[in-house]
């Protein structure tokens, strides 16, 4: 493996043979019960490991239930102004 991104990637229950991971964010503790066999990890990538994309989703509802709601005094002004002078004379 070269140069590989993975994300909420986990190997699970089984036997890697003579594989080299360079330059790869699959770290030893990915492997749950794993057997590695003659297999070596180089230049393992380094920096945050933490995988943003998973809360992803999460952030743009978020971003646009907030931009929803920014709206909400407004409509409320504008339907009691609506309700004490009438729609005609706001439209006009």
């Amino acid at each position: 493996f070269e140069d590989v991104t993975s994300s909420e990637t986990f190997f699970e229950n089984c036997t890697i043979i003579s594989t080299v991971f360079c330059n790869t964010d699959l770290y030893k503790h990915k492997f749950i019960n794993c057997r590695l066999i003659n297999s070596t990890f180089l230049n393992e990538k380094e920096g945050c490991h933490l995988d943003f994309e998973e809360d992803n989703d999460f952030l743009i509802y978020l971003v646009s239930f907030l931009g929803s709601l920014s709206v909400l005094p407004g409509n409320i002004i504008s339907a009691l102004l609506m309700d004490k002078i009438g729609r005609i004379k706001m439209i006009g």
